[in-house]
């Protein structure tokens, strides 16, 4: 609720700035009407001035629109992010995108909500699916219609060739605010050795993992059958929905987490804790490094997490691959993540030209695929899984195949005003099961009142 009142105060900060703006344009239209007006016989003076006024405003209107991109981009990202821009800079003389990262995610969050306090916002930045509703909802970001984006230079086809799944994960109040970018899917690591060893096959459904687990667990094998990050909230929503649970409904934000669905998927990953089928990444945070040590056949995480993989697995000599989430009651289904690049309604009408701009060029097929490959997220149109440098890559590197057989069927966890508050609640439930040994049942009915109030209270 906090949350909520200190970007309702930014929000009507930049609301008072952005009026003041409009008035001085109204003022400079009004202005310019009536000059129209005056009589014909105007003396050679005022010509002159005239003249000079229109060459001037000819001169200003061919100048180079500055699009001002805040990022979180590091590293190999960095230089990714940063080859793509100047790229684009160099394409057009239209626009020139000033890219300047802001550290981690958390330092661009803390610049973003300073600048909204200064009245100084970017252009545009990257935003994580769940800043976009705090944003939007106090009239910070720009409603990024089909209409708005076409009608300022986005080809259609663009719009239309997105993965379905990508297009939902910023949306507000029915309507999108930020456009896909750096996009991740879970994926399942195997061991290919171990799997060997007790005569199995990649896994595709969770009862396959069971029955590995016992056949480890029988054997004395001090290694697990699946490996989970600390955080494993995500695989917990995506057995539930894959059981049929709601868990929360995107278009009325309706709670239904304690539902037998959804308790049902918690206590099977319980099950698999108390009967040493699976167990956390404990002091490691995340799996990578314990997977890549051979401390388990099996370890779900992110697909951008393969270059954290690679490293330590080839180091230990692990034959070792990518597959599909496993299925729970036959159901396809996994979670997408990552972040997407919103435009702030501070941006001048040229500005979200060149933001648009920048987008299409970043969507182009070959330049999100070369995205993809230089950073391991997916490509996020579906025509760039057929760029042939791409194609080219998945056949050197065919770990990064298994995600993109998931787009058709991913989707993205629906975000709200508090969502925020809501996932740190989802993470102490986690913990209260996985640490705490408490009964899945209660912690949900419990998770499930925080939930409903957190909504209620928000939105």
């Amino acid at each position: 609720m906090q949350k909520q009142k200190k970007w309702l105060q930014l929000g009507t900060g930049l609301l008072a700035v952005g009026a003041l703006a409009l008035g001085a344009c109204d003022n400079g239209d009004s202005a310019e009407s009536s000059g129209s007006t005056a009589e014909t016989d105007t003396s050679s003076e005022d010509n002159e001035v005239i003249e000079e006024t229109e060459e001037q405003e000819a001169t200003e209107n061919t100048e180079t629109v500055e699009i001002t991109f805040w990022h979180a981009m590091n590293g190999p990202h960095q230089d990714a992010i940063t080859e793509l821009t100047n790229r684009f800079n160099e394409s057009q003389d239209e626009f020139y995108v000033n890219e300047q990262g802001q550290g981690g995610y958390a330092e661009l969050s803390q610049s973003v909500m300073g600048a909204g306090v200064s009245g100084d916002l970017p252009t545009m930045s990257q935003l994580t699916a769940s800043d976009v509703p705090d944003l939007a909802s106090n009239g910070l970001l720009v409603e990024l219609t089909d209409d708005f984006l076409v009608s300022n230079g986005m080809e259609q086809d663009t719009l239309d060739d997105i993965f379905d799944g990508f297009l939902m994960s910023s949306e507000y109040d029915g309507e999108k605010y930020a456009m896909p970018f750096s996009k991740s899917t879970r994926l399942m690591y195997y061991n290919q050795d171990i799997l060997d060893e007790y005569g199995f096959d990649v896994p595709a459904s969770w009862d396959e993992i069971t029955a590995l687990g016992e056949e480890m667990v029988a054997a004395a094998d001090d290694r697990v059958a699946m490996g989970f990050e600390n955080g494993f909230e995500m695989e917990y929503e995506t057995i539930a929905r894959q059981n049929g649970a709601d868990f929360i409904n995107r278009d009325t934000l309706t709670a239904d987490i304690d539902s037998p669905e959804s308790v049902e998927a918690l206590e099977f990953i319980n099950t698999m804790f108390e009967e040493g089928h699976a167990r956390t990444a404990g002091e490691d945070g995340y799996f990578s490094g314990p997977f890549g040590r051979g401390e388990a056949a099996l370890y779900i995480g992110s697909s951008a997490g393969i270059a954290h993989v690679q490293p330590v697995a080839d180091e230990n000599g692990l034959d070792w691959g990518t597959a599909e989430i496993p299925q729970f009651n036959g159901t396809p289904l996994t979670l997408f993540a990552g972040n997407d690049l919103a435009l702030y309604a501070s941006a001048s009408e040229e500005e979200q030209r060149g933001y648009v701009a920048f987008m299409e060029f970043l969507l182009q097929p070959e330049h999100t695929a070369e995205w993809a490959m230089s950073t391991g997220y997916v490509p996020i149109r579906e025509s760039a899984l057929q760029d042939e440098d791409y194609l080219a890559f998945l056949e050197e590197n065919p770990q990064q195949e298994a995600p993109n057989h998931m787009l058709e069927y991913g989707m993205a966890s629906p975000t709200f005003v508090g969502y925020g508050q809501f996932r740190n609640a989802l993470l102490d439930a986690m913990d209260d099961v996985a640490v705490s040994g408490m009964d899945p049942q209660t912690v949900l009915e419990n998770l499930q009142v925080e939930a409903e109030s957190i909504i209620e209270s928000n939105n």
